[in-house]
């Protein structure tokens, strides 16, 4: 494979955000994971080399390890062949955006960004630092747990930030939506799943206000059997297209949420 289609291959991959997001999150946490222990070597006077092996070994150990399980657990062929058919003209709804419905469409997905930034992550990361703080301060131990604790809570912090469909949507002027009923298609942004191992699509709602807003909200089930719901994505629909948005809604809910219950 050369390296034009490796780049074209990745990229695809990358166009799935919730392939793209873990993959993030591992690298991220390799690389708090590097700092923790060059941290902690530093704090024990251990010598350059030692604190180079360490530090660049064992995360990348880690990686190798880690992310092609990630990738296998993200299940990118069915949505990878989901976006093809988008692609190719067998979405339900393909909307296009003019620049003040593209900002329209940005606000909205904004919105449900705001309410992923979990505040947990942040206060854990006060947290980290302050057992940061400690371990500098000359208590045993404290100096690695704090900066892991602190690194992977930045990590936590930064994917949410940049991993979701809205900071590429928000640099551009125009775009376009795709959807089907097994995902959501921002161009540019990304692809969103609504239907994987563990996660279920259960409610299509209209949201009225001055911009008519589509609602996909999912049930997340981990692997303790503990169940949640997530707003997968919200989709503002272009001016004169109301109708066929109300369409798509009823379409959801007779034939895919009325097989699913």
């Amino acid at each position: 494979m050369t390296a034009a289609a490796t780049f074209g291959a990745v990229k695809r991959l990358f166009s799935l955000v919730h392939v793209r997001t873990p993959i993030l999150g591992v690298l991220g946490g390799c690389l708090a994971i590097a700092v923790a222990i060059g941290a902690q070597l530093v704090a024990w006077d251990s010598d350059p080399a030692t604190i180079w092996g360490a530090a660049v070994g064992v995360p990348l150990a880690a990686l190798a390890v880690v992310l092609p399980v990630v990738v296998w657990a993200s299940q990118p062929r069915l949505h990878l062949d989901d976006l093809d058919r988008m692609l190719a003209g067998q979405a339900w709804a393909h909307w296009r955006y003019d620049e003040a419905d593209w900002r329209a469409a940005n606000e909205a997905e904004a919105r449900r960004d705001r309410r992923s930034a979990h505040g947990a992550a942040w206060m854990a990361l006060v947290v980290g630092l302050v057992i940061l703080g400690a371990g500098l301060l000359g208590v045993p131990g404290l100096v690695s747990v704090g900066a892991m604790i602190t690194g992977l809570y930045l990590v936590l912090i930064a994917v949410v930030a940049v991993a979701g469909t809205g900071p590429a949507a928000r640099r551009a002027t125009t775009g376009e939506i795709f959807v089907s009923p097994l995902g959501v298609y921002r161009r540019p942004g990304g692809y969103v799943m609504l239907f994987a191992v563990g996660v279920g699509l259960v409610a299509v709602e209209l949201v009225e206000g001055d911009v008519l807003v589509i609602r996909f909200i999912v049930q997340v089930v981990n692997r303790f059997g503990t169940r949640r719901l997530e707003t997968a994505a919200e989709v503002a629909v272009p001016r004169g297209h109301e109708a066929e948005a109300r369409a798509l809604v009823e379409r959801f809910r007779t034939e895919v949420l009325a097989e699913t219950r």
